[in-house]
């Protein structure tokens, strides 16, 4: 009984040590199965290494497949609550607000932690205090344009129901246009839109990318239930977007004909315009701060109903960060 035995260890001895060796050898492959389900406008240049790990298959080699799903913002949130998505990149604003009302939203990433808007006027507007009483363009409250602009108006000391008016469009492609046609007398605006009202005159009031005022606004998103079920899946996950913006950073050309593709520009100074814009948000590390949390809770005129830092899960990139993988990514 014993001796007939020994055939069946060796046979079990040499299976594990097959399928350890195939594992050593591709690592991911082990994981190859596991599958997140991702929502993603790809709208957006601050999406752009997002854009990046999707087209050229990062997350494959990472050991995670991505099921692309693409929506706006505020529905992305609706479908991580209702579990038909189980990642998103989307603004951390809006999770945020999501999670205050009770939904069990979860920040595990950042690809931008400031609002990439610079305020435009009107060429008779000559400084900040000439846009008391005038119209400045702005989108519907949950957008990231609209927490920009509440950013803005704390930013300039302004009272946003007195001192100037805020008028509401309805999609972010009327902003510009909007100053252009005369409609308003100011609005925020990110590139490339910010060449255009150079060249048409217009003036340049603010930067807020200058005055690096953390905020949540391009963010990846998970629910609490999927963090705590797929912890692996969503850290291979986040290793494909951190080598996405290694690309970003480092393969200008490649980046830029992404950019050109996805938000269908030809023309190679707005092109570049977008590109150089965005390289002063990312940073190697896509780390949330805390005071970026912190930007969006003292702009509610109400406390908090639960503790606002309980949307941010760094847990994750900081175990990446303490395995090597950002050095591995930068050797240089």
């Amino acid at each position: 009984m014993v001796n007939g035995l020994v055939p069946i260890k060796r046979c079990l001895f040499r299976f594990v040590l097959f399928a350890l060796l195939a594992w050593a050898a591709n690592p991911s492959a082990a994981f190859a199965a596991e599958t997140l389900r991702l929502g993603y406008s790809g709208s957006t240049p601050t999406q752009l290494a997002g854009a990046l790990a999707i087209e050229h298959k990062l997350f494959d080699i990472y050991g995670v497949h991505v099921e692309l799903t693409q929506s706006a913002g505020t529905t992305m949130i609706r479908a991580l609550d209702a579990k038909s998505l189980d990642v998103a990149i989307v603004g951390g604003g809006q999770a945020l607000s999501a999670y205050l009302k009770g939904l069990e939203m979860r920040i595990i990433g950042g690809l931008v932690n400031m609002a990439p808007y610079q305020l435009w006027a009107k060429p008779e507007i000559t400084q900040v205090k000439d846009l008391k009483g005038k119209m400045i363009a702005n989108t519907p409250p949950g957008t990231s344009l609209n927490l920009a602009a509440a950013i803005l108006m704390q930013r300039l000391g302004f009272d946003a129901q007195r001192d100037v008016k805020l008028i509401a469009f309805g999609r972010i492609g009327l902003i510009s246009q909007s100053l252009f046609t005369g409609v308003v007398d100011a609005a925020l605006l990110s590139a490339p839109e910010n060449l255009e009202a150079r060249k048409m005159g217009m003036r340049m009031l603010v930067d807020l990318t200058t005055t690096r005022v953390a905020c949540p606004f391009t963010s990846v998103v998970t629910t609490r239930a999927v963090l705590e079920k797929s912890p692996a899946a969503l850290e291979r996950f986040l290793k494909g977007i951190m080598h996405g913006v290694k690309l970003v950073l480092t393969q200008p050309d490649l980046a830029k004909k992404t950019i050109g593709r996805n938000l269908r520009l030809t023309d190679a100074e707005a092109i570049d315009e977008v590109y150089q814009r965005l390289v002063t948000t990312y940073e190697r590390m896509p780390m949330v701060p805390r005071e970026s949390i912190e930007t969006v809770v003292k702009l509610s005129p109400t406390p908090p109903s639960r503790n606002p830092f309980g949307v941010l899960d760094m847990s994750l990139l900081e175990r990446i960060d303490r395995e090597g993988f950002t050095r591995s990514l930068y050797p240089k």
